[in-house]
């Protein structure tokens, strides 16, 4: 039986013309690892149990990001929050049929009718760019801890 490390960088070194395919919710565990983590069985195999943890548990929303270029951190529009990946393809089929929404694993609870997300205004592609939290006070000591410069902004979740 192979773990997800296995599996992850089977697919990642797989043939141009290969077939195979990785689940969604395991690309998205590795790859919310820094680059150098997604070398170590160890932190890859942790991070897809964590993932499936919060899955059960209820705490992972799907979040989908404006491409228009007009659209900054806070504003109405900038990002729309999904309670189930259903609730997403439901929007996308009627707003935006080319759209992707991403699975993101909430902080510090379940999911709530509201999501504050903190947002790194130097995006430099790391992975605390974007972390999504059910309370406010939890984004804003989050913020204190690693980036104050960080904007925190409150969007609806649709259910």
């Amino acid at each position: 039986m192979t773990d997800a490390f296995d599996q992850f960088w089977r697919w990642r070194n797989k043939p141009p013309d290969s077939r195979l395919e990785l689940p969604g919710e395991l690309y998205g565990a590795v790859m919310s690892l820094p680059e150098a983590e997604r070398s170590d069985r160890e932190a890859v195999n942790e991070a897809a149990r964590r993932d499936e943890e919060a899955r059960r548990q209820g705490r992972v929303i799907w979040v989908y990001l404006s491409g228009d270029p007009e659209r900054r951190p806070g504003d109405p529009g900038w990002a729309r929050i999904f309670h189930s990946p259903d609730a997403a393809r439901r929007w996308f089929a009627e707003h935006d049929p080319e759209g992707v929404a991403w699975g993101y694993t909430l902080e510090d609870a379940r999911k709530t009718k509201s999501v504050w997300l903190y947002v790194n205004p130097h995006d430099d592609g790391d992975s605390d760019r974007l972390k999504p939290f059910a309370a406010k006070e939890a984004a804003e000591k989050w913020a204190e801890a690693h980036d104050e410069d960080g904007i925190i902004c409150a969007y609806p979740v649709t259910e």
